[in-house]
C-alpha cells in the first residue's frame, strides 16, 4: 500500500470488516465545513477555504477520504482499505489511523 501524500501549497488552484464494538472504533469523524473537494482518478485535492491551503491525496488518501464523505465509521474505511488495496487488517488500521491524524492536525477534520 502506497503512503498518503499530504502537499500543503500557499497557491490555490481554483478547484478545489472487522467486527470491534468499542465506541472508538465505531467513531464517525466529520469533515470540516470549509474543506472543497475534487476526485480525480486516484486521487483528490483538498482545498481549505479559511487557510487557503490545497492539499493533495494519493490513492489510499483519497479512498479514505470518500469513505468520510459516505459517513462511513472507522471499522468500514478500514474494511475498504483491505479490500481496495489487499493489505493485512493491521497495516489498514495504522494507515487509516496515520491519515486521520495528519487530516485532522490540518484542520481538515472536525475535532
Amino acid at each position: 500500500m502506497t503512503r498518503v501524500l499530504l502537499v500543503k501549497s500557499d497557491c490555490v488552484r481554483g478547484y478545489p470488516t472487522m467486527v470491534d464494538d468499542s465506541p472508538d472504533r465505531l467513531e464517525r469523524v466529520a469533515l470540516s465545513k470549509d474543506v472543497l473537494t475534487a476526485h480525480l482518478e486516484g486521487e483528490a485535492v483538498l482545498l481549505h477555504l479559511g487557510t487557503k491551503q490545497y492539499y493533495h491525496l494519493n490513492e489510499t488518501g483519497a479512498v479514505i477520504w470518500k469513505a468520510l464523505e459516505q459517513g462511513l465509521d472507522l471499522d468500514r474505511i478500514v474494511g475498504r482499505l483491505v479490500e481496495h488495496f489487499d493489505v493485512d487488517l493491521a497495516t489498514a488500521t495504522t494507515e487509516v489511523e496515520r491519515v486521520l491524524s495528519e487530516l485532522r492536525d490540518r484542520d481538515l477534520l472536525e475535532s
